[in-house]
């Protein structure tokens, strides 16, 4: 019987024990930034190494992305904004986003393998992970992780059968200290899109260098 257990992230290294797939949470904002790129005609998402840098990549080809503590980073093109981006991705396309964010971009890259999960596509991630035994891990950040663990709680209860109440799960998004703290630098846009935009049929799975839809993975 496949096994479903939930931990927190933290700042040590994650505690993935062999066989379980991680499934990472960082509700507010960049797994719905990366549901929306890959949802927007983005095919690929890297997530940047310390000793890369957006001045690495052609920006005619490569979108950079780039976020610490809510603010964009200097140097890149865009921050990590989900709302904004839908409005980027339709003045120039791209095939590609560079990304680097205050926390789940570092968590990735202690991964072999994860798959990547906000509110926004936790039925489409429950259906991919039914079967599997995974560890659904909330990234949080200085700001605490309730918005955070609200989407596994919901991931995990479709995967055991249960429905949840998506108004609920806004909830606990809305009332979050990462919520607060993002209406204060201006970003209700992406509260409010992220917790009223519905579900996007999209599952993103990192293989160790590159974050693509699992459904178009060869």
């Amino acid at each position: 019987m496949a096994g479903c257990r939930i931990i927190s992230a933290g700042n040590e290294a994650l505690q993935i024990r062999t066989g379980e797939l991680p499934v990472l949470i960082d509700n507010l904002r960049a797994a719905s930034t990366i549901v929306v790129a890959l949802c927007h005609g983005v095919s690929r998402i890297i997530p940047l190494r310390p000793d890369q840098n957006p001045q690495d990549f052609d920006a005619a080809e490569v979108l950079t992305i780039g976020e610490s503590g809510g603010r964009q980073l200097p140097g890149f093109e865009a921050g990590n904004s989900p709302a904004l981006l839908v409005d980027i991705l339709s003045r120039k396309p791209r095939n590609t986003i560079a990304m680097r964010t205050s926390n789940l971009t570092r968590i990735l890259l202690e991964c072999e393998r994860a798959v990547i999960c906000s509110g926004m596509n936790v039925r489409s991630v429950a259906s991919y992970c039914t079967g599997r035994d995974i560890c659904i891990v909330a990234a949080g950040g200085s700001r605490g992780q309730a918005e955070d663990m609200g989407v596994a709680l919901a991931l995990a209860a479709l995967i055991g059968g249960a429905s949840y109440d998506p108004a609920v799960l806004a909830c606990f998004a809305r009332e979050s200290e990462a919520a607060r703290h993002l209406q204060s630098l201006g970003f209700q846009d992406d509260i409010d899109y992220i917790t009223g935009c519905g579900q996007f049929a999209v599952v993103p799975v990192y293989d160790g260098r590159e974050i693509r839809n699992a459904e178009l993975r060869p």
